[in-house]
């Protein structure tokens, strides 16, 4: 009988959001609303929040001896809600889950089953959440995504602040080389989606878990926010920050289109797709390319660039000399130490131009340092691919 008068209750503001969707992703597929992810994410926190308002269960959970809120996780809480990615919850209580918490679940999250949304959710105390976070790495980074919207805010902060002081400070380098290692496994199982026909847009490697999981390093080992932070520490350049971030907003236009063409979430992009997607994306025959020739180019083309900044992000940011992980990231011949070619040096296992000033005096090593890279097999550093964009102009 609960579930009943609950569904009844909230059917109509399910049917709101339902509308609401509706007339944005209608938005997103006309192209006037650049920010579909950002307005997905927010018209489903309007509902959450009236739903927390309206509850008749919140007030008999004694809030005020148990405070409890409900965040946003995974994409959601990054804002980065696709057509038909799943509505990731938390609802967390500071002390115990009480019993009635399974009712306040069927009052919040069962109307938006019944509109057609995957909605999963955890249910923890600080301390249960603080202890899975440690124990693994999918709750962290989870934790870390999460996003407050509803309920006691303190929460959150208290939440944050215990995950930083007894696991992030103390197991920092641990928890990040286990989620390149967990990449690099998923390159393997997902291959490089930079030059296949059919890629996984999302676990492949130049796909979107790149981008997180720059973000999660970033998170843990700076305490970034938001992807613009990047930039502000210093991991990326204003001119890279610019670039990484068209090539995500056409990967995040082809899996957003994607899913609507598929009818659910979906990542790989089969055959099947591809000729409608070309189509949606306005792409015609040019200079011999065929719609989809050319949709595919594009692609890859963006995705590689999150690849090579995913690459020169680890390499800079990760590598360390006595790290099994460096192992992996420089395949084919191992750079110990330091060592200086004609004003290029081989630090931390990757090249770099001894000085601008170098550049300057010999535009030559504009071009040694191709060679070089070739012959050694070691990847040029992010700090010397800005000096070549900043420098070409001394080829003639």
């Amino acid at each position: 009988m609960i579930v009943t008068n609950i569904k009844n209750k909230y059917e109509h503001a399910s049917k709101v959001l339902q509308k609401k969707r509706e007339r944005l992703i209608s938005g997103f597929l006309n192209r006037k609303d650049p920010f579909f992810l950002e307005h997905n994410a927010r018209i489903l926190d309007d509902y959450f929040r009236e739903s927390f308002e309206r509850s008749e269960v919140g007030p008999m959970m004694g809030i005020n001896k148990n405070p409890y809120a409900i965040f946003a996780t995974g994409g959601y809480g990054r804002e980065e809600q696709c057509i038909h990615s799943d509505v990731d919850l938390l609802f967390l209580f500071e002390k115990n889950v009480p019993d009635k918490t399974e009712d306040l679940i069927q009052e919040v999250i069962y109307p938006l089953w019944d509109i057609g949304l995957d909605v999963g959710h955890a249910t923890r105390s600080i301390k249960e959440c603080v202890s899975l976070s440690g124990k693994d790495p999918e709750v962290l980074t989870s934790v870390l995504d999460a996003r407050f919207i509803c309920g006691v805010s303190l929460l959150y902060s208290e939440l944050m602040e215990q995950i930083r002081k007894k696991i992030i400070i103390k197991r920092s380098d641990k928890i990040i080389n286990r989620l390149i290692e967990s990449n690099l496994q998923r390159h393997d199982r997902f291959g490089d989606s930079t030059n296949l026909l059919e890629p996984n847009i999302k676990e492949g490697q130049g796909g979107l878990r790149d981008y997180h999981t720059m973000l999660w390093i970033g998170r843990i080992k700076y305490n970034i926010r938001q992807p613009r932070d990047l930039e502000y520490y210093g991991c990326l350049s204003h001119s890279e920050f610019r670039i990484f971030k068209e090539a995500l907003s056409f990967i995040w236009n082809v899996r957003n289109r994607l899913h609507y063409i598929a009818g659910r979430r979906c990542d790989q992009l089969y055959f099947e797709y591809q000729t409608e997607l070309a189509n949606a994306l306005n792409l015609r025959k040019q200079n011999g390319l065929q719609p989809v020739e050319r949709f595919l180019s594009k692609l890859h083309s963006r995705m590689e660039i999150v690849k090579q900044q995913y690459l020169m992000f680890i390499g800079e940011q990760v590598y360390t000399k006595k790290s099994k992980l460096s192992k992996k990231l420089n395949t084919q011949t191992q750079i110990n130490g330091f060592a200086k070619i004609n004003n290029i040096e081989v630090k931390m296992g990757m090249l770099n131009f001894v000085s601008s000033e170098a550049i300057l005096n010999s535009p030559d090593l504009l071009i040694t340092i191709f060679e070089e890279s070739a012959r050694l097999q070691v990847p040029l550093s992010s700090e010397a691919k800005r000096q070549l964009k900043e420098y070409d102009y001394r080829i003639d």
